[in-house]
C-alpha cells in the first residue's frame, strides 16, 4: 500500500451505514489504502447544498464519493454522467471528483439488476410490479426493472409530484407505469408478482413496514432497498408468507463493487467478498 485513497459518503443519518466497512475492505484485498469518511449532513446549521459539499471534498482530495439520501436527485443536477448512463435516469449515487470535472454514476441501477438477476436467475422476468417510494433510489430501481422487462409497474409516494415525475420518465422509454391511489394499494398488491420498497421506512431511524398486511398474499418475489437492518419488516413478513426475498444488502454489496471499480479501477469478485464480509462484519 502506498498513497491514501480518500472516499467518503454524503447523506443524512449514515451512522449505522456499512459502506465505509466494504470499500475498506476491498483496500485491503486489492492493496489499495482507503481512508472512507461517512460525512453526515443531517445537523449542518444552513440548509445544505450538495454541490458546495462536492466541491468541499474536491478541495480536500478526495477521490470519489457516494451519495445517499436525501441527495441524490439534487447531485444528479450538478454532474456529467458517464457515456453509458441510462437516458432519462435522474439521479446519481457515485461521484468521481476528478479536475474540474463531477463526473457520476448510478450504481443503484447497476447494482439491482445484478442483484436481481443473482437472486432470481437470468430467465426470472419481474412481471407486474408495486414499488412504494418515487425519491432518488426508487428512480433508480425503476429504471433497473425497464432493463430486466418488467410487464407493468405501478407506483405509489405520499409525494404526488415524485410519483408523476417517475411516471412521465418511463413512459417515454415505453414502460407500461400506473400511478396508485393510497386506497388502491391494498388490491394491486394482491394481484401483484412482485413487491418493491423504495421508501425509507424499515431502516433503523424509520421503523415499521410500509405495505398493508392486507395486501399480502401469495406474491412471488419482494425486495427491499433497506439494508440497516436486513431483516426488515417488510422482508420479514414476505418470509413468513413465502415470498422470495431479495434483501438490501444485495444491493448495498453490488452498487458497492460498481463504485468502488469507478474509484480504483478494480473489478472485485462479488462471489469472492461477500462471505469475507459477512463473516467480518455479521447483518443485524
Amino acid at each position: 500500500m502506498s498513497q491514501i485513497l480518500q472516499l467518503g459518503l454524503l447523506g443524512n443519518q449514515i451512522g449505522r451505514s456499512r459502506v465505509k466497512a466494504l470499500h475498506e475492505l476491498l483496500g485491503e484485498l486489492y492493496n489499495i489504502n482507503i481512508n472512507y469518511r461517512l460525512m453526515d449532513l443531517a445537523d449542518k446549521p444552513e440548509p445544505v447544498s450538495i454541490l458546495k459539499e462536492l466541491e468541499r471534498c474536491r478541495r480536500e482530495g478526495f477521490r470519489g464519493v457516494n451519495v445517499t439520501h436525501p441527495y441524490k436527485k439534487r447531485a444528479f443536477e450538478h454532474v456529467t454522467t458517464f457515456d453509458h448512463f441510462p437516458d432519462g435516469l435522474t439521479s446519481v449515487n457515485t461521484v468521481l471528483l476528478d479536475g474540474d470535472t463531477l463526473q457520476a454514476d448510478n450504481t443503484d441501477y447497476s447494482g439491482f439488476c445484478k442483484a436481481y438477476t443473482r437472486q432470481f436467475g437470468e430467465d426470472c422476468k419481474p412481471g407486474k410490479v408495486v414499488m412504494l417510494g418515487a425519491g432518488g433510489v426508487g428512480v433508480a430501481i425503476a429504471f433497473g426493472l425497464q432493463q430486466l422487462g418488467v410487464d407493468e409497474l405501478m407506483i405509489y409516494d405520499k409525494v404526488k409530484e415524485s410519483a408523476h415525475g417517475l411516471e412521465q420518465l418511463l413512459k417515454t422509454r415505453g414502460v407500461h407505469v400506473r400511478i396508485l391511489a393510497e386506497q388502491d394499494v391494498v388490491g394491486e398488491m394482491q394481484q401483484a408478482d412482485g413487491l418493491i420498497n423504495a421508501t425509507p421506512l424499515g431502516m433503523f431511524q424509520y421503523p415499521g413496514n410500509p405495505f398493508p398486511l392486507d395486501g399480502f398474499t401469495s406474491q412471488r418475489w419482494a425486495f427491499d432497498a433497506v439494508y440497516t437492518p436486513e431483516n426488515t419488516a417488510f422482508l420479514d413478513q414476505c418470509r413468513k408468507r413465502g415470498i422470495n426475498t431479495l434483501s438490501g444488502f444485495q444491493l448495498f454489496l453490488y452498487q458497492g463493487l460498481d463504485a468502488f471499480k469507478h474509484f480504483t479501477g478494480v473489478t472485485a469478485d462479488a462471489q469472492i467478498i461477500e462471505p469475507l464480509f459477512l463473516e467480518k462484519f455479521p447483518l443485524e
